[in-house]
């Protein structure tokens, strides 16, 4: 057979089964599962392959250290989220922004190896966490403006000064939120066997 029979049969495209071929890539599970059933050879032998073998092997090390990392930043995120609150009840002295911005260079950096993302797909899990952020992000924001100093600064003539203070614990506020969300939401996996 073909490339493209065999990619017909198995509903893929020709160049998965060239990737297959040279490989650059692997058969999943399904698929291997199909292509047995195809050419009537025992799975066994299929998985047998050394290339096949060690491929899954770099893959599984490539998921530990992934899964390694998105558990140190998880934990990071949680200090970094601890310590925004210095930034978001300081109203006297100068703003520094080298938390909130390392609490966002976290995030991103969570969130790219963040692996568990099968639980989004229930439509309850999604909705309990919007709740949860719109409800959470209403708390700070009454928090940020009304309890820790805004009255202090209402006073203040200079109207850029008071757009951009208030932007600035909006901003605030909101990153929080997105912090606090990530902690209650997108814990990560304890091992490859999670995914």
């Amino acid at each position: 057979m073909t490339q493209a029979q065999v990619a017909e049969k198995l509903h893929i495209s020709r160049k998965t089964i060239s990737s297959w071929e040279n490989s650059h890539s692997f058969p999943d599970v399904s698929s291997l599962v199909r292509l047995s059933d195809l050419y009537k050879i025992s799975l066994d032998d299929l998985l047998r392959d050394e290339r096949l073998l060690k491929s899954y092997d770099v893959q599984i090390k490539n998921s530990s250290v992934m899964i390694k990392i998105a558990k140190f930043s998880y934990n990071l995120n949680i200090i970094f989220w601890l310590l925004s609150y210095v930034e978001f009840f300081n109203d006297k002295s100068a703003h520094f922004p080298t938390i909130p911005l390392l609490l966002i260079i976290n995030l991103i950096v969570y969130l790219t190896h963040f692996s568990n993302w099968v639980k989004f797909k229930r439509v309850d899990y999604v909705l309990r966490l919007l709740v949860t952020f719109f409800l959470m992000f209403t708390i700070y924001i009454f928090l940020n403006m009304w309890l820790t100093g805004f009255s202090n600064f209402s006073s203040q003539t200079d109207i850029y000064f008071i757009l951009g203070f208030s932007l600035g614990k909006v901003l605030l506020s909101w990153l929080a939120t997105v912090s606090l969300v990530v902690i209650l939401f997108f814990k990560p996996m304890n091992s490859i066997v999670d995914l």
